[in-house]
Formats: C-alpha cells, sequence, structure tokens
C-alpha cells in the first residue's frame, strides 16, 4: 500500500496530482467517492495503468483512473494544460 498528498486539483476537469514517496506523482482521474482537495492524505494501491482505490485517513474511499506517474513538474504542468 501507498500513502501520498494531494497537491494538485482541478476540479473541472475531475483530476488530481498525488505526490507519493521518492518524489514521484500520480496523475488520477476522480470517478467517485469522498471529496478530494489539495492537502489530503491518500492511502491505497496504484498501478502504472488503470483504476485505483485509495483511502483518506478516516477510511472514506475514493475511487479514480490512473493516467500515469511522472515528475512532479510535469504532473503539475498536464494538470495545467488539461
Amino acid at each position: 500500500m501507498q500513502r501520498g498528498i494531494v497537491i494538485a486539483v482541478a476540479a473541472g476537469a475531475g483530476r488530481l496530482v498525488l505526490e507519493i514517496e521518492g518524489g514521484r506523482c500520480a496523475i488520477l482521474q476522480f470517478f467517485r467517492g469522498a471529496r478530494v482537495r489539495a492537502g489530503d492524505v491518500l492511502a491505497g494501491r496504484l498501478f502504472n495503468v488503470g483504476g485505483a482505490r485509495l483511502q483518506h485517513l478516516d477510511g472514506q474511499a475514493v475511487v479514480c483512473a490512473m493516467l500515469g506517474f511522472r515528475s512532479r513538474a510535469a504532473a503539475l504542468r498536464m494538470l495545467r494544460n488539461g
């Protein structure tokens, strides 16, 4: 199980960037579940391609699609550019 902190959210596009160990960032497409904000800590399994079921530390679930791993700068640029 991995744990990370949400560093950016593009609510209109339903995307978020989760920074995990080692400085890598996961770019995720939000589908359903608990509201996610920058600064939230999420834990769960992340796969290179496919879905990710994550949880807030209080247990509220978040279901996302994995769009890939990038460096922090590249992930934030992708989020900003849509």
